[in-house]
């Protein structure tokens, strides 16, 4: 967005990472930050003008903007109220990793979305040395490249390509957004640049244009709004080799061990799968707990133990029931009560 503030409101950013809502991360050489927002800011869809930032921002610890990448971009179909009655440009959606390349003090920076030393970040810096060395990039500028190289796969099956692909022109200090694809620009860069899809004015033309081994693509409206979709064999494939279920999150629950690392394998649109399957688990937890404190409390007073033990034997949950009279643990009998009936990956939402 054009005429966007050069320098942040730090105390924001200190205040979201502190929430555990943003990670600010330092560069190994110079005084730089680089922010993201985490799993749990999208767990909780937590997001507002600072966590939105958050997406591989690198900032100097005064609030100074340094690399300004694409904001927090959303799936067409999570766009609250109608899509903008304005021209947009559609793009290839790729299925690497973003590079985020900008210059700080005459030195190249390499990052990727919440990393100065990812693994994509250091292969990245390996393809611009080996192919790119003598291109000179602006430093008044942020280079946005999607990362692509074998052992970088997630769905889609580049095959050997190992290169970035330029995706953006950002002018750092003000947000405007050059188009790459100009013929000005285009016919100067030596890396590739991501497939523009000229002409096409209707997005239900762009989702005729599905094709295997492509993710989907991205919308870009004049306004500057950003909007994904992917297509629906992507998804099927992501699921599948994700193999996320609903007994896995079973599993984390019972043994309350957080969702966080198992979230940063799964793409936005199961998000709020995710959320729905745990919250329908837990609401079985918390009806059955109920149910048998209510049946526990008509016959902890009874004068014998036959007497309690002949009526809790009538009801269905009565192992659960027996636990609790004799103070003992009863969470994995329920737990086990509740198991998922069967194991399938996660699917999409209807609503998404």
């Amino acid at each position: 967005m054009a005429n966007a503030l050069s320098v942040i409101d730090v105390a924001s950013f200190q205040e979201r990472r502190a929430q555990g809502l943003i990670t600010g991360r330092p560069h190994s050489k110079h005084d730089l930050i680089i922010w993201n927002y985490t799993p749990k800011c999208q767990y909780e869809q937590a997001w507002d003008e600072v966590t939105l930032q958050a997406r591989g921002l690198i900032t100097e610890p005064d609030g100074t903007i340094i690399a300004r990448p694409f904001r927090k971009f959303m799936n067409m179909e999570q766009h609250e109220g109608p899509l903008p009655l304005e021209p947009f440009k559609a793009t290839e959606k790729m299925d690497g990793s973003l590079l985020i390349v900008s210059t700080y003090k005459g030195e190249r920076i390499v990052a990727t979305r919440g990393s100065f030393n990812s693994d994509q970040a250091l292969k990245a810096n390996e393809i611009i040395e080996k192919r790119y060395r003598d291109f000179a990039f602006l430093p008044a500028y942020t280079y946005l490249f999607e990362v692509i190289y074998p052992g970088n796969r997630i769905v889609v099956d580049y095959g050997k390509t190992e290169d970035i692909t330029l995706l953006a022109l950002i002018h750092t200090a003000t947000g405007e957004e050059k188009d790459i694809h100009q013929p000005e620009y285009a016919t100067s860069w030596p890396f590739p640049i991501v497939k523009y899809y000229d002409g096409i004015t209707d997005i239900a033309v762009l989702r005729q244009l599905e094709e295997a081994n492509k993710e989907g693509f991205v919308l870009r409206f004049e306004s500057g709004l950003r909007l994904k979709v992917k297509f629906a064999e992507y998804l099927r494939l992501h699921r599948l080799m994700t193999q996320i279920n609903a007994r896995i999150l079973w599993e984390l629950l019972k043994d309350n061990e957080p969702l966080e690392p198992l979230l940063d394998r799964v793409p936005d649109e199961f998000y709020t799968w995710v959320k729905q399957t745990c919250a329908d688990l837990q609401a079985q937890f918390q009806a059955i707990e109920q149910e048998c404190r209510f049946e526990l409390e008509q016959v902890k007073d009874l004068p014998t133990r036959k007497e309690q033990a002949a009526i809790i034997a009538t009801k269905k949950y009565r192992s659960v029931i027996f636990s609790m009279l004799d103070n003992k643990k009863y969470q994995d009998a329920i737990w086990k009560i509740i198991y998922p009936a069967a194991s399938r990956p996660f699917k999409i939402d209807d609503e998404l």
